[in-house]
Formats: C-alpha cells, structure tokens, sequence
C-alpha cells in the first residue's frame, strides 16, 4: 500500500515572507488596495468570520482569481496575514494595520 504525503493546500502564502518593508508612504500602500472593490469585498468578509484555503470557489461571492488577486492587493499593503493549520492557511485581517489607519484619519479631523 502507498502511503500519501500530505500536500500544502494551493493558496497566496503570506507566512513565507521577508522583513516587512517600511515605505515612505503608508497611507498610500493601504488607500490605493481599498480602492479596489475585490479587496473591499474581502475586508467586509474577513471582518466577520476567518477563511480557510484552499477556496477554489473564491470567497465572498468572488471568484477565485479575484480573491486571489485581492489577497495579494492586501498583503503589498499590510491588511492581511495568515497562520498556518495543519496543510491550509487561517487568513484573517491584520488588525493593527487598520487601527493605524484609525489613526491617520483621527489625525486629520481633530
């Protein structure tokens, strides 16, 4: 009998990554990915409840390009990360990111 290996669920990994990049303009990085409608839809969705990869059938409504391709939007810009579970990936939003919009908006009416 042969024995399976247990494979990694295909997914945008977000644990893999290399020291977080300082930009000159934070604000900027996360205005210009909530701009995207895609990325939108999956802040109003990862506000409520976590999602597991893989997600062959997107998320959200999205299909999986789309989310794919907002994912990526957010993690340039911070907005989201993941741990890992077992073969799969936990994403969720990165919530410090958005209070440090709080923040900068804060800022700009008081």
């Amino acid at each position: 009998m042969e024995e399976q290996t247990s494979r990694p669920s295909k997914h945008v990994c977000l644990t893999k990554r290399g020291a977080l990049t300082i930009t000159e303009d934070p604000e900027h990085e996360i205005f210009e990915a909530l701009a995207d409608k895609d990325v939108l839809t999956l802040v109003r969705g990862l506000s409520k409840e976590e999602a597991r990869s893989p997600f062959p059938d997107g998320l959200f409504g999205l299909d999986n390009a789309s989310t794919n391709a907002a994912i990526r939007k957010m993690k340039n810009a911070g907005l989201i990360s993941s741990r890992r579970d077992g073969n799969d990936h936990v994403y969720f939003l990165n919530k410090p990111r958005f209070k440090d919009l709080i923040i900068f908006l804060n800022g700009l009416i008081e």
